[in-house]
């Protein structure tokens, strides 16, 4: 590589969602971008708000839509692609796209990969579990055979990487968070207005997909002894996701119809995160959730269930206050603590700000993905 030449590399990722992978992923190509040493390009498997995004901020973006394409015909794409536009690293992004690069790879047409593990994989049953199965071997086999690097965003996730992979390949980069990328564009007050939550409320609320591994069944029984105690309390739960109505219904059976907000899919989750007073985490597993740490970047009290990467983010009585992993008891004890405490909750909020500054930057995640970059390039 010439002295002045510089080094391409080419993310692949579905894109279907504005979920934790792709705010990463949109936080890194971004960060990264401004790096003079690399050429940054992105293969997305759907149009939507990433896409829109990336090429927002003048990253070259194409899409092959996996809702009209095969497989095949997007794995002939991407390889046409690539030889008109070689480069010299393939970062992707979950099993499919990590299948997709390995198998470029052994076309020739890209020299170096990398993946990042975001999360491990959600249990599914019958024929959905089957096909997990399947995906999930072939990802191991194509991992083990091609792939160059492995980045773990927690510690974590890379020791149930070792298991099955050649921990030599596996690193830790933790998530991060841009600061300066957390838009807040309307007040607490002008958010909880819209809601329907008066300014008086105390609101409790988590950000996520509606499915079983957020735990959002918890985070309702939590919700309903927080209630009985504290009639001043109220919750709001942000995002979509197969499990959405269960969770209205269930709601609505307990009682707390009138107490809580399902605000569903939100591109301003900025402003709705800035509106809380407690940022909970009722999670049966996680890597590194980006919510959490962008709740923490905004200086949110953050409540818990201590679980996968959490631990390594949160100092327990610190930086936010970690409970027993299904407990929902734990949960709202710890909430109704806050509740009661302004100087606890202004105290974890700014903890939890400056752990973010020190640990979770985006300029310490931007030095480690470059380090890893020029060495696989040779240039370190």
């Amino acid at each position: 590589m010439g002295i002045n030449q510089k080094i391409k590399i080419c993310h692949l990722i579905s894109g279907d969602l504005w979920a934790g992978a792709e705010v990463q992923m949109y936080t890194v190509v971004l960060a990264l971008s401004h790096c003079p040493e690399f050429e940054l390009s992105a293969i997305l498997l759907n149009d939507g708000l990433l896409a829109e995004k990336l090429r927002a901020a003048g990253i070259v973006t194409t899409v092959y839509d996996e809702r009209k394409m095969g497989f095949f015909q997007i794995k002939s794409n991407i390889n046409q692609l690539l030889t008109k536009n070689p480069a010299a690293i393939m970062h992707s992004h979950r099993y499919k796209e990590n299948i997709l690069a390995a198998t470029a790879k052994k076309r020739g047409k890209v020299k170096y990969l990398v993946q990042t593990v975001h999360g491990i994989g959600e249990p599914f049953h019958g024929l959905k579990s089957a096909k997990s199965r399947f995906r999930s071997i072939l990802n191991t086999y194509y991992t083990r055979k091609y792939f160059d690097t492995i980045i773990s965003v927690s510690d974590n996730i890379r020791g149930q990487l070792a298991e099955f992979l050649p921990s030599s390949k596996i690193i830790t980069i933790h998530n991060a968070v841009d600061p300066a990328n957390l838009h807040v564009s309307k007040s607490p007050r002008l958010i909880r207005a819209e809601l329907g939550i008066n300014a008086g409320h105390q609101l409790i609320g988590s950000v996520g997909r509606m499915v079983p591994v957020k735990g959002y069944d918890l985070f309702l029984k939590m919700a309903a002894m927080i209630s009985h105690t504290n009639p001043m309390a109220r919750f709001l739960l942000v995002g979509d996701g197969p499990l959405k109505s269960e969770l209205e219904n269930s709601a609505r059976e307990m009682g707390l119809g009138g107490e809580i907000v399902f605000a569903g899919f939100r591109s301003d989750v900025t402003d709705l995160i800035n509106s809380l007073d407690i940022f909970v985490m009722t999670s049966i597993h996680e890597g590194i959730p980006m919510a959490l740490l962008e709740a923490m970047a905004l200086e949110k009290a953050v409540v818990s269930t201590a679980v996968g990467g959490i631990v390594e983010v949160i100092s327990n009585g610190k930086s936010g206050l970690l409970v027993e992993p299904g407990s929902c008891t734990a949960l709202a004890q710890a909430c109704l603590r806050i509740l009661d405490d302004d100087a606890l909750k202004v105290r974890l909020g700014a903890e939890a700000a400056q752990r973010i500054d020190d640990e979770f930057s985006i300029g310490t995640l931007t030095e480690k993905v470059s380090a890893e970059y020029r060495g696989l390039a040779g240039l370190e």
